[in-house]
């Protein structure tokens, strides 16, 4: 799905800038942001370095993602105003099909691991939406790659916000990429749920 560059990043989404309501940030301060970023980063690894062929790390990348990200919310937002004509049990399928897609196609990507590394950098404050940590990952082959990680509090719980890369919000590629795939189905929720299931 997501055809960006970064190895670690992309696995763990663009989590960014979804409607919350008036669910106020908490207290979230840049220790915990930093500590939630490493340990995302390391679960990834786990995942990576695992045993098993594609199919069987899938399953547990998804379970990566639903731990340290708010998946309901980036899937709702990848969708669109789509999202809004959906009955509750296509919500719920799509929602679903969408986690274990996007689980999928890194998994099989992690088949190309090479040893690329995170480097954490500098934090600063992004105010109600949660604070930025930098970093950099560095590659056995290519230029090093800049990403930036939001993290926030306001669903109730810490979660990387968004991963931009070399200022390219993941977030927004994916709700894209859902606009296209709806697009060429003829806006046929069903069938964007199987195709994404199909992955």
């Amino acid at each position: 799905m997501i055809k960006r560059r970064s190895f670690l990043a992309g696995p763990l989404l663009a989590f960014g800038a979804w409607t919350l309501g008036t669910q106020p940030a908490l207290a979230l301060d840049e220790a915990q942001a930093k500590a939630h970023v490493e340990q995302s980063i390391a679960d990834v690894l786990d995942v990576v370095q695992s045993n098993g062929d594609a199919d069987s790390k899938a399953s547990k990348l998804k379970k990566v993602m639903e731990t340290r990200a708010a998946m309901p919310q980036i899937a709702r937002f990848a969708a669109g105003r789509a999202w809004r004509d959906m009955s509750d049990d296509q919500q719920k399928r799509y929602t679903d099909a969408f986690s274990r897609a996007v689980s999928t196609a890194y998994a099989r990507r992690f088949q190309n691991y090479a040893g690329q590394n995170v480097e954490i950098g500098k934090m600063k404050s992004s105010g109600r939406r949660g604070i930025v940590i930098s970093s950099v990952v560095t590659q056995a082959q290519g230029a090093p790659i800049a990403v930036d990680w939001l993290v926030t509090d306001r669903p109730g719980r810490v979660v990387i916000a968004d991963i931009v890369i070399e200022g390219v919000s993941l977030l927004i590629t994916q709700r894209d990429e859902i606009s296209g795939m709806l697009g060429q189905r003829g806006g046929d929720v069903d069938k964007l749920i199987e195709d994404l299931n199909a992955i």
